[in-house]
């Protein structure tokens, strides 16, 4: 079989993760599906479907992906990388299916819950993958354009969905959903050409075939020393986290699994409750129901809105390896506060120049969210969750995106009609919560390998240290991180010989008892 090597290999790659963002945002809410549920012939299959079984239809595709996200976390680490790509390549190939041949609601909703399951498992498991085949310089360049294609994808069902709609048949409907076919199946074809994880490959098979895949990638011979290098840190890691369980993942001990568990699934918490799907998905309804915009304006202004963010969502890739994930999260929630509370304020100007204002600002917001948390929160769970954990903590970090999404979505109708131009005082607040939270508890990534990460969460912690060791020292960098590492160290060792010597004590105290009591009697 005809393997690539080296720059080849890892374009392929990339190639491979861009069409999973592009997919994902193809089939979700905001994609096809968002565009064909109104269609004539749609609306005519289906009988008219009501707005409760619209939000139904939609938001299966949430409960699906989180279902898959929880596939993921229990086979996942067995079945490796490509496999679980595989799964979930046969799971949307067999969804689109069932969408496209349904002629009944309950048939279609069962379509959409088994293509969410592909795409979560998808979601889950192809950041780990990228993260886990791609050098300490590069990493976040590969991730950002992986999470930039995800607009790719939105747009394109855009405009899909728009000339599908010129159609007067079930062609309008039928075609856009058959289009996600193709994405999966160069997936199917294109996958056998590339390599597994060298991690997963040293943890679960050996060393030396995890060699061979590191020299693959890298373009070098095997005995090569940077080869030796990354491979000599691998086995480093392995034997320093030891065998691992299921309930290590929720212990906190000398890996701190249980901490970066909670990185991962906090950061896409944080992802969705900047609020940008109560921005991206109801758009155009509340320019036309809460502001004076015309609809056929409004669609106009959600179609340059969005063809602008994907723009600067490909931004990050100038910048993302030399300014870092922290200060590029910290600007991010900095600029979406002011900017949610601007839209708050449009919204009481009168007439036509708050209109203006509330659209800036709304394009504004996308594009500060498309440069700091469309990418970071996605690169950010595989980067620092351990070797043996990554598939796991990927999975709960994506089970977490999906959770928080569905919540969003579903509570921003209601939330609008409710209080109007105060819910978006709401995401300044959360935005405004973000700040502290990534300034005590997240370390910083950039520029440093895999193992390197590792050596952040090395060390039990005492106290709050629980939570905020190495997050100062890995914005020093790499000498830092080692410098903390080894006070930890010789902080471990202490308390060690402090709880030895206890105990000791505690042994010889009622031995002294005892011959006293002896000598009296």
């Amino acid at each position: 079989m005809f393997q690539p090597r080296g720059k080849t290999l890892n374009i392929w790659i990339s190639a491979a993760t861009i069409l999973v963002g592009v997919h994902l945002r193809f089939t979700d809410d905001q994609g096809v599906m968002g565009g064909i549920i109104d269609s004539t012939s749609f609306v005519k299959q289906f009988n008219n479907p009501s707005a409760l079984q619209q939000g139904h239809i939609t938001g299966l595709y949430d409960i699906g992906c989180l279902v898959g996200s929880l596939l993921t976390l229990v086979i996942g680490e067995k079945l490796g990388r490509r496999k679980s790509i595989y799964i979930g390549c046969v799971f949307v190939i067999i969804g689109t299916i069932l969408q496209a041949t349904a002629r009944v609601i309950p048939h279609l909703m069962v379509g959409r819950v088994v293509t969410g399951m592909g795409v979560g498992v998808m979601t889950s498991i192809v950041p780990t993958w990228q993260s886990e085949v791609s050098g300490a310089d590069n990493r976040g360049v590969y991730l950002t354009i992986q999470s930039a294609n995800i607009n790719t994808g939105f747009l394109l069902s855009n405009w899909i969905t728009l000339g599908a709609s010129y159609a007067t048949s079930q062609f309008q409907w039928i075609f856009p959903i058959c289009v996600q076919l193709i994405f999966a199946s160069y997936l199917l074809v294109s996958v056998p050409f590339l390599v597994e994880s060298p991690r997963w490959v040293a943890n679960h098979k050996s060393i030396e075939e995890a060699t061979r895949i590191i020299a693959c990638l890298q373009d070098r011979d095997e005995n090569d020393p940077e080869v030796l290098r990354v491979r000599d840190e691998i086995s480093a890691a392995l034997e320093e986290e030891g065998q691992s369980s299921w309930s290590d993942l929720f212990k906190n001990g000398g890996q701190q699994n249980f901490r970066r568990m909670l990185l991962g699934f906090g950061v896409l918490y944080m992802q969705q409750l900047t609020g940008i799907n109560s921005i991206a998905y109801y758009l155009p309804i509340v320019l036309v129901e809460y502001l004076p915009v015309k609809e056929n304006m409004a669609h106009i202004i959600a179609a340059v809105a969005a063809t602008q963010y994907a723009v600067f969502s490909f931004v990050p890739v100038l910048f993302i390896e030399k300014i870092g994930r922290r200060t590029i999260m910290l600007w991010g929630a900095v600029a979406m506060m002011i900017l949610s509370a601007l839209i708050a304020v449009g919204f009481n100007v009168p007439g036509q120049g708050g209109a203006i204002m509330t659209v800036v600002m709304y394009c504004l917001f996308y594009d500060a969210f498309g440069m700091s948390y469309l990418n970071v929160p996605w690169m950010y769970a595989p980067e620092i969750n351990s070797l043996q954990m990554r598939s796991k903590g990927g999975a709960v970090a994506s089970a977490s995106n999906w959770l928080f999404n569905g919540i969003v979505v579903t509570v921003t109708p209601s939330s609008l009609a409710a209080i109007g131009w105060k819910y978006y005082v709401v995401w300044a607040v959360f935005n405004a919560s973000f700040i502290p939270m990534i300034y005590f508890l997240y370390p910083e990534t950039k520029g440093l390998s895999l193992e390197q990460i590792d050596h952040i969460f090395e060390g039990k912690g005492h106290g709050r240290s629980c939570f905020t060791q190495g997050v100062q020292e890995s914005v020093k960098g790499v000498a830092a991180i080692e410098a903390s590492r080894a006070d930890h160290r010789r902080s471990d060792i202490e308390n060690a010989r402090y709880d030895d010597s206890d105990s000791t004590n505690e042994k010889e105290a009622p031995t002294s008892v005892g011959v006293e009591h002896a000598n009296s009697d």
